[in-house]
């Protein structure tokens, strides 16, 4: 994983960093066992959003990754993104359950999973966002 972000071995000091832009990088992090977990994580502090809606649901889990509020074209792009993992996942219940059980942390059972695996594919959009894993 950390070869995809260019990070140096660690047999020898490295003062600066190579930098590449390759896709390895998206594929990790929509992949990788540890942020396929974060993104189920995040998607649980979402859901537990007291009444929201799903768009103030979107500009809180927008909020929480980025620090700033989504603008309209990508909220509508996350809720695009919601309304087709439900109806994906709303269809192959056993995708949406092979997708929660990735990672350590233990899986709740206050929450629909068909529901909460749409909002786990919502976060792991939001992971996957360059300005999410690229200091500007």
């Amino acid at each position: 994983m950390l070869k995809a972000f260019d990070a140096p071995s660690r047999e020898e000091c490295t003062a600066q960093r190579a930098r590449s832009n390759t896709p390895l990088a998206a594929l990790v992090l929509l992949n990788d066992p540890t942020f396929v977990e974060c993104s189920r994580v995040l998607a649980e502090r979402t859901l537990k959003e007291d009444g929201a809606s799903d768009s103030e649901r979107v500009a809180f889990a927008f909020r929480e990754v980025t620090s700033r509020t989504p603008d309209d074209a990508e909220s509508a792009a996350l809720m695009s993104l919601l309304e087709s993992s439900r109806t994906e996942f709303h269809a192959n219940a056993a995708d949406a359950e092979s997708l929660l059980k990735v990672g350590q942390a233990p899986l709740p059972a206050e929450f629909d999973m068909v529901e909460l695996a749409a909002w786990t594919s919502v976060c792991r959009g939001l992971l996957n966002l360059s300005e999410t894993y690229n200091r500007e």
